[in-house]
């Protein structure tokens, strides 16, 4: 992965994140406008991955302000291109490696029909020999529309002196 670089994402990259987001079905297509926010207000829990100047990757995320030891992981996305490299892992390592170091969880929601998500924190919780717990959190009739529920993945407590060993 020496061509992929990992960063803080900056204001001007939004329309790209936006546009690999929307490319990433079933992630949830939001305005370009809250890429914009969180490009601004979140860099330093947010990371792209960019290769030959291409945002190939992004992860959103942010600290719970219920739980300010977790990192609550809103969206992964990565190019169909890129996808099976390892760059979704590398994404949430350098998430955390950019938060504070009182940050001992991480917490995503999962829909019940996406298994590759699902598979991949079960797989990053064992990488790092973290628990791994999985219960429901948002029903359909709370989401509307047709949204699947949503239930809330918790890793962790995650030592971050392991985090260099196993990134």
């Amino acid at each position: 992965m020496s061509s992929i670089t990992f960063r803080e994402p900056l204001v001007t990259d939004a329309d790209s994140i936006w546009k690999l987001v929307k490319s990433n079905k079933p992630l949830d297509e939001n305005s370009k406008y809250l890429y914009v926010l969180l490009c601004d207000q979140f860099s330093d829990t947010c990371v792209v991955a960019e290769s030959d100047s291409k945002i190939i990757g992004f992860l959103s995320g942010f600290i719970s302000p219920k739980k300010p030891d977790t990192l609550f992981v809103w969206q992964a996305a990565v190019d169909d291109k890129f996808r099976n490299k390892g760059i979704a892992k590398e994404l949430v390592f350098k998430a955390l490696s950019q938060t504070e170091p009182h940050i001992r969880f991480v917490e995503a929601t999962v829909t019940p029909s996406n298994k590759a998500s699902l598979k991949f924190l079960q797989n990053f919780a064992s990488q790092l020999d973290a628990n791994f717990t999985k219960s429901p959190l948002f029903s359909t009739e709370i989401l509307g529309d047709g949204h699947e529920p949503e239930d809330l993945v918790r890793i962790g407590p995650i030592q971050k002196n392991l985090l260099e060993v196993t990134a």
